[in-house]
């Protein structure tokens, strides 16, 4: 569904919300929940962001604009109102011309909002989301984009790591950065070495020990000079290697000997060279499972789990996709692109299965597929290849809530990321607690997303005070 011919003409002189990354921490008004503008008439936003206030927030032309005093003439002056019960929020109709839409279905009557809901009013996206606890962390590594909750998560862990001698895991799905922070543990670690890379996948045992290890000139067929290690190319600094989980079991008991004794033996050479080499490993395996059914050592894995850095797919982090979205058209060349609002709420409403390298492909189709100089369309085009990674998960599109009526575009722009198992209440209590209330932490030990975990506690009446004293 597209939207009616942009207008920037109407602009607000003065406004009195706040606004920007500083905008509504908890304190100035205790929700601890905010609602921030991703985009609005085909411009990106993202930086916007309003805490909601205990009485809640009416969304109106005015009081949604942007902080350039942009504003949605398809958003009426008091449109709808987002309100709390009992400490439950909930987003209502005020009788606007033109219609709402909550999680790409029409609204009809109140319903409840939980954090990562995204908005439509006319043109304008909001996303509803947990408020920070406070400004982004200033040592951040500006190559791993990302200042969410969760990605913040990830900066702290990998600054508290990074100085320290531990082996490293990145877990992740593909596409969420692996790369990246190894490349980020290294660049903090200190270490005046190099970092080197080798990739698991799809290579024989013989070659991956060679590349590992090296070897004396004639030690095999084709070996007709000495070649230098990855470990030895690495001395002094870190060692990355990718998809560990695909190692054969033959290598893994070697690279077991290399990390005990702190030394390799090339091939077709008798003695062995010590190594001074900090070890960063990454897959996207459930490597638990690896070591359970016999594919991976369990001595290997608790040597190279000495801290595990388990990185968030693309759904979980909602809050971020405008600025991923910004940067990525950069690199494209497309800055200050205009987007057409059934686009922007596609992509929120995606779940991402490649992530953000899948992001990134289908913003490089939709610059591919636009006329010069028009804003990003959801062409039938995009809409299929937005299907097909869909079919990655195979999970049905989630049935309306309460006051939401289906529309057919609505399949075109929603699903759902696969089933969790919903955990006891009992189960999610000693979650909670063991993880002091880390909504972040508490979901990914249970295996499922932020979001699904706030459905969780509000199911079981259980709220988040009890288990910690500050917002995360």
């Amino acid at each position: 569904m597209g939207t009616p011919p942009l207008n920037h003409g109407e602009t607000q002189p003065t406004r009195t919300e706040p606004t920007g990354p500083d905008a509504g921490f908890p304190g100035k008004s205790g929700t601890g929940v905010q609602v921030c503008l991703v985009s609005s008439c085909g411009v990106l936003d993202g930086r916007t962001c309003w805490e909601l206030p205990p009485d809640g927030m009416r969304l109106g032309r005015f009081t949604l604009a942007a902080d350039d005093g942009r504003v949605d003439p398809q958003v009426s002056r008091e449109h709808a109102r987002i309100s709390s019960e009992d400490g439950r929020w909930k987003l209502e109709t005020l009788g606007a011309r033109n219609r709402i839409r909550l999680n790409g279905a029409v609204l009809s009557d109140a319903a409840p909002l939980q954090p990562g809901d995204v908005i439509r009013l006319g043109s304008t996206l909001l996303l509803f989301a947990v408020a920070p606890a406070g400004p982004a962390p200033g040592d951040a590594d500006p190559e791993l984009l990302g200042d969410g909750l969760a990605m913040r998560a990830v900066h702290q862990e990998i600054s508290a790591v990074a100085p320290r001698p531990n082996s490293v895991l990145i877990t992740g799905e593909t596409g969420t950065g692996k790369e990246l922070a190894a490349r980020a543990l290294h660049r903090k670690s200190g270490r005046p070495g190099a970092l080197v890379a080798l990739n698991c996948g799809g290579l024989a045992e013989g070659i991956i020990e060679s590349e590992l290890f090296g070897h004396a000139r004639g030690a095999f067929t084709g070996a007709v000079s000495s070649r230098e290690g990855l470990f030895q190319a690495a001395q002094r600094g870190t060692l990355f290697l990718d998809e560990i989980g695909e190692m054969p079991l033959g290598l893994q008991v070697k690279l077991l000997r290399v990390l005990e004794t702190r030394t390799v033996r090339p091939i077709g050479v008798t003695h062995e060279v010590p190594i001074d080499v900090r070890l960063v490993a990454a897959t996207h395996r459930d490597m638990v499972t690896a070591v359970r059914e016999g594919h991976f050592r369990a001595d290997l894995y608790a040597r190279l789990a000495q801290w595990r850095l388990a990185l968030p797919p693309l759904r979980e982090r909602r809050e971020e996709l405008p600025m991923l979205i910004r940067h990525l058209l950069g690199r494209l060349g497309e800055t200050g692109r205009l987007l057409d609002a059934a686009l922007v709420e596609a992509l929120l409403l995606h779940g991402w299965p490649l992530n953000v390298r899948g992001l990134n492909n289908f913003l490089s189709m939709a610059v591919v597929g636009a006329a010069p100089g028009a804003p990003l369309g959801l062409s039938p085009q995009l809409e299929q290849t937005l299907a097909s990674e869909r079919a990655f998960h195979q999970a049905p599109a989630p049935a309306p809530g309460p006051g939401q009526t289906r529309t057919p575009e609505q399949g075109s722009a929603a699903d759902a990321p696969p089933a969790v198992r919903v955990p006891s209440a009992a189960e999610l209590e000693a979650v909670l607690k063991r993880f002091q209330g880390s909504v972040t932490r508490a979901a990914r030990h249970l295996g499922g997303s932020r979001q699904q975990l706030y459905r969780w506690l509000e199911m079981h009446g259980m709220t988040l005070d009890r288990f910690r004293s500050v917002e995360e």
